[in-house]
């Protein structure tokens, strides 16, 4: 169970278990328009950091000396990074840090530098991150990917296939995870779910309940429940 905290500033912090991930669930994993710092401690007394960037594409996960299990914590806002070094998804190490309580305490604790691990593809094709940009710049609109194929001057074809050669997924995969990821965030807060999913930019409903399950294996008010 994970639960979801609003924050005065229009952010929210979570805290909960690691929990393997619903069968059947695949593919890079898609942020939303905010950023995520998290803090995971496993049951061997491992602490460990990740930044996750606005909009990032993760499709490869680095090997870290740790097990992912145990518990974590994490906040999240709509605003510049709460330190300079962090600039990139990226992993890092705390030690035998205990968990943070509070987004301050944890902000207080990663001022100075630490060795990272960075998590982001370094070689993407030139198309596919004009496509990317565009994309994020439009995804709450009725957008179609021939609009975005057009906009970077190639085919519908040629896009996906640089884009997925590029980022290990189609564009109209990530515009859709890039609208569930921002549904989750808003969901654990307690937004109506029908208003969610048009202000993410799904045009009905049976659209939304679709590719929402199809990203996370559950529904949009299941999620909202395990996040409260």
């Amino acid at each position: 169970m994970t639960t979801t905290k609003a924050l005065a500033n229009g952010g929210y912090w979570i805290e909960g278990c690691l929990t393997t991930p619903p069968e059947g669930i695949n593919g890079p994993l898609v942020f939303g328009a905010n950023w995520l710092l998290e803090m995971i401690r496993s049951e061997d007394g491992v602490t460990w950091g990740f930044f996750w960037a606005p909009f990032a594409i993760i499709r490869v996960f680095p090997e870290l000396p740790i097990r992912m299990n145990g518990r974590f914590v994490g906040f999240s806002f709509h605003s510049d990074p709460p330190a300079a070094w962090l600039t990139a998804s990226m992993a890092f190490d705390l030690g035998d840090t205990p968990l943070a309580s509070s987004p301050e305490e944890y902000i207080a604790r990663i001022q100075t530098t630490r060795p990272f691990v960075l998590m982001e593809e370094p070689t993407v094709l030139s198309v596919a991150l004009q496509a990317k940009n565009y994309i994020v710049r439009n995804y709450r609109t009725d957008l179609a990917i021939s609009e975005v194929a057009g906009r970077v001057g190639v085919s519908h074809a040629h896009l996906t296939r640089q884009f997925k050669r590029s980022f290990g997924l189609t564009p109209i995969d990530y515009l859709h995870r890039l609208r569930v990821s921002e549904a989750i965030g808003r969901l654990s807060l307690g937004e109506p779910t029908l208003t969610v999913g048009y202000d993410v930019g799904f045009n009905d409903a049976t659209r939304f309940y679709k590719d929402f399950r199809k990203v996370t294996g559950t529904s949009p008010g299941r999620c909202r429940q395990s996040l409260q």
